[in-house]
């Protein structure tokens, strides 16, 4: 049973959950924990989570940037309770920590009438009804609406299903074509679903569900909903340099991955005290998706007079200023060098000389130039599809070259008065590291920045075969595809062909071989896939559906049922192509549907059938009604060729005219002449001559 749960948020935007089922559960870099997260600021093994008493704790294993719970850091190796929604932070990653509940609970009750829409038109054929007027979204997460199609017309209507007024791939409808029978009501599945992203800012989507048939597409009834996009929250911290040489500036980065502005406090600590963090006064506001590059200095309290450089750590604490407060910590090392080197004072002697030196330098001109500078190092996208340009752009002072490394792989060598370069990503996935050295006179100076690079997705092939079926009868159907791309792949309309249970979610290449079932109508099938970052793409196919049909080898009579006793119901003059769906379970009789509408029975064995079926594959029909019983006239004569006493008499049923060929039949109740002990006649066949 599951007891918790680890929201991960990484700078480049990604979000991750973790569900807690294991009574110890490690978190680190390494492939032998629990968790494993693939960034160099965590530690191998950085910290565990334990459910003991019902009680759930957390350990930092001695990690070499710490963990921080709320903004504190733990002391190592030692346990911390948890009790639910806090916020640990682990390298350059934000984690929330969730408590779960699995203990059974009983139902809510849904929501009231007022909720519900009631859409209809005095010249249309059927109605709808909405459960919602609104939704409330968060990206990445989902939300329902149902959607109930009632057919009120006479006839069988196919219906289309759109949704407008979203962006492309928000909507996911789980059934945008299906047949409804007269009088019958269809249940369909509209489910929003946007993908986590910045410029997904919380606003209102005015959205409309549009439904109409094949036989009357210019009458549509419209279902107004009301989607409102809900914010989210993210945000990344991260230093240019965990070491900071002596008097080095510190560059800080800040990322703003949620969807609405955010309010930034920054503050400095110095655990061992030796250093004072001047940082930035006031609130930064980051706009959303911004990132935002800040200037601080680590100045040491007091400087030995002679002895080697020391190295102190310090934190940055970055404090969130609104309702939901966080603080995201990240940690860094500066060296503090002593005033003065034993060389240092060796070399007194020397200074005069080097001044004089430096003079007769300085008047010829050769005086080394100012070291090289890279900054304000920018990208297009920290999100990019696979092929599509990344462009980068830099400011830079005193450089002869600049160096373009992807990975720490070299990659391009430009001009030292270049500032901006393009890179194909055609080759690149996941995360990228891009790297910019400036160099002259023999320095460098760099800044590096992460996109993430994804495949996009692109449906190759989504196929079934056999393209068409036959109706009524049992079938097989071979489904596949080839989605590039694609994290997952769902499938959908199954069920209108079977019910043998079929697990919905696949890989982006698979197929589905040897489904058996029978359609009675046209099967529509859906591929939804979906990538890793939350793109959709949809495609559907439909399987097509024939009539069973049978020409009769001679005149066959019809009857009411599979019985030789059953009431007739008409003739099919021989060499007559007639349609079949069903057969008894017996699978002597087959049952012909006549362009009346009108359904009876026939002797398979009068029929030759098309080879576009086998008839042991079509539909039986078990619970077909015995024929009625007709009760014998009371005689004390025995009558002329009644069968010898002893015998049983078999009951005679009431039977119509036989019909000579080229007529047409409609049924009425056409009332025969009776004994009293006979019971009320069946409907017969009035007959008319076909003109």
């Amino acid at each position: 049973m599951a007891y918790g749960r680890l929201d991960i948020f990484w700078p480049d935007g990604r979000l991750e959950s973790v569900t807690l089922t294991g009574q110890t559960v490690s978190v680190g870099r390494s492939a032998g924990n629990s968790v494993v997260l693939d960034t160099e600021t965590v530690s191998r093994y950085h910290f565990s989570i334990t459910h003991e008493n019902d009680t759930v704790s957390i350990t930092d294993l001695d990690s070499e940037n710490g963990t921080y719970v709320d903004g504190v850091r733990l002391p190592s190796n030692e346990a911390r309770i948890l009790d639910g929604v806090e916020e640990i932070q682990a390298g350059h990653l934000r984690i929330i920590f969730h408590a779960l509940d699995e203990t059974p609970t009983s139902p809510m009750p849904l929501g009231g009438e007022e909720d519900t829409q009631r859409i209809e038109r005095e010249e249309a054929t059927f109605r709808l009804q909405v459960d919602a007027t609104r939704l409330d979204v968060w990206p990445a997460a989902s939300s329902s609406a149902e959607l109930a199609i009632t057919n009120i017309g006479t006839e069988p209507q196919l219906y289309n299903i759109e949704v407008q007024g979203l962006p492309r791939g928000w909507a996911r409808i789980n059934r945008p074509r299906l047949e409804i029978a007269p009088n019958e009501t269809a249940y369909v599945l509209i489910n929003i679903k946007p993908p986590r992203r910045p410029d997904n800012t919380p606003r209102s989507y005015p959205t409309q569900i549009n439904v109409y048939s094949d036989d009357r597409p210019d009458i549509t009834l419209t279902a107004p909903l009301d989607v409102r996009i809900q914010g989210y929250s993210g945000f990344g911290v991260a230093l240019a340099r965990p070491l900071i040489e002596n008097r080095e500036s510190i560059r800080i980065f800040l990322h703003n991955q949620g969807s609405a502005p955010l309010n930034i406090r920054l503050r400095g600590a110095s655990p061992d005290g030796a250093l004072i963090l001047r940082l930035p006064d006031g609130i930064l506001r980051l706009a959303a998706g911004q990132r935002m590059q800040i200037t601080g200095e680590a100045v040491p309290r007091q400087r030995a007079l002679l002895g080697q450089s020391t190295i102190h750590r310090f934190d940055i604490l970055a404090q969130s200023q609104s309702n939901a407060p966080f603080t995201a910590v990240v940690s860094g090392k500066a060296e503090v060098a002593a005033r003065f080197k034993i060389w240092q004072l060796m070399a007194v002697g020397g200074i005069a000389a080097s001044l004089l030196i430096l003079a007769f330098l300085a008047a010829l001109g050769a005086l080394a130039p100012r070291p090289p500078q890279i900054r304000d190092l920018q990208v297009n996208s920290g999100q990019l599809a696979q092929g599509d340009s990344l462009i980068l752009q830099w400011a830079s002072d005193n450089t002869d070259a600049i160096n373009i490394r992807v990975n720490q792989a070299p990659f391009l060598t430009l001009d030292g008065t270049a500032n901006s370069v393009e890179i194909d990503t055609s080759e690149l996935s996941g995360d990228v590291t891009i790297t910019v050295q400036g160099s002259g006179d023999g320095s460098t100076d760099e800044e590096s920045v992460s996109v993430y690079i994804y495949r996009e997705m692109l449906i190759n092939s989504f196929t079934v075969e056999p393209a068409t079926v036959v109706r009524n009868v049992i079938s097989t159907i071979n489904l596949s595809w080839d989605v590039a791309g694609a994290t997952s792949v769902e499938i959908s309309g199954l069920e209108a062909f079977t019910n043998a249970p079929i697990q919905r979610t696949f890989d982006s290449v698979d197929s589905l071989q040897g489904i058996s079932g029978v359609a009675t109508g046209p099967v529509i099938l859906s591929l939804r896939a979906e990538d890793e970052v939350g793109n959709v793409a949809e495609r559907q196919v439909t399987v097509t559906v024939s009539d069973p049909t049978c020409i009769a080898n001679e005149e066959v009579v019809l009857r009411e049922g599979p019985n030789t006793r059953n009431q007739q119901v008409g003739i099919i003059p021989a060499g007559e192509r007639v349609v079949v769906d069903a057969q008894d379970g017996n699978a002597g009789w087959l049952r012909i549907v006549l362009p009346s509408a009108v359904r009876g029975w026939g002797e398979r064995d009068l029929f030759t059938c098309d080879s576009s079926f086998q008839v042991e594959s079509l539909q039986a029909v078990l619970n077909v009604p015995p024929p009625q019983q007709a009760s014998p006239m009371p005689s004390s004569q025995p009558q002329t060729g009644q069968p010898p006493t002893g015998q049983p008499q078999a009951n005679q049923p009431q039977i119509g005219p036989t019909l000579p060929p080229n007529v047409t039949a409609t049924l009425s109740a056409a009332p025969t002449q009776t004994p009293i002990s006979t019971p009320p006649p069946s409907p017969t066949l009035a007959i008319e001559t076909a003109p």
